[in-house]
């Protein structure tokens, strides 16, 4: 008989059980029910991937140009109404320049509004004459395309409608109607003499 201990122990018959072989056991018996092997490779079939085909590219294509299609004049109308809202944004910044500069410089200015070409600049009285600024904001800006304008005032000698701004911080009463091709209405007015501009809609709320 063949010793099972020592240096000529028969090494192709099972041994006993350890404690390490049992723990080993059960951790093997474990990771084949967990699922694959970490470091092995899971072959991808191919109803594993689905990309998408041509006719649901196509939908969608279709669907897009259609919402976009709707959008459109919603888009057009929002993006002319935001351009009248900063031309009165602008005009009352031009009023509250003018009234400024003609209290620090001790002299009148004008706004002028050409209600005709849709143009309105800044003036100012230097020896008898009206003079524009040689400065950014003494350049003429023009009134987006489709407003309408109206400014009931005094006017120069060439009929161009204009607001005065005295050296004592008073100003002409005065309303500058903007109004769209679909009805909408901005007023930028001053209902007293010491007051400031401000824009006002037809609900009389002060627009933002």
């Amino acid at each position: 008989m063949m010793s099972t201990i020592g240096p000529n122990a028969d090494t192709t018959r099972p041994q006993p059980d350890t404690a390490t072989g049992v723990a080993t056991r059960r951790w093997l018996a474990k990771r084949s029910t967990a699922g694959p092997w970490p470091w092995k490779r899971v072959p991808v079939t191919r109803s594993c991937v689905r990309g998408f085909t041509l006719l649901e590219l196509i939908v969608v294509l279709v669907l897009i140009s259609t919402v976009l299609a709707l959008a459109a004049p919603s888009l057009r109308r929002f993006a002319h109404g935001r351009e009248t809202t900063d031309a009165a944004n602008h005009l009352l910044a031009l009023t509250h320049l003018a009234r400024s500069q003609a209290a620090t410089q001790a002299c009148i200015w004008r706004l002028n509004v050409d209600t005709q070409e849709a143009v309105y600049w800044l003036t100012f009285q230097e020896a008898g004459a009206f003079i524009q600024p040689q400065t950014a904001y003494g350049r003429g800006f023009r009134f987006p395309d489709g407003v309408t304008v109206t400014l009931d005032g005094p006017e120069t000698d060439d009929e161009t409608p204009f607001i005065q701004f005295y050296p004592d911080g008073r100003c002409d009463e005065a309303t500058i109607e903007l109004q769209e091709t679909d009805g909408r209405i901005l007023y930028v007015t001053c209902l007293s003499v010491a007051e400031r501009f401000r824009i006002v809609t037809p609900q009389n709320e002060v627009a933002p």
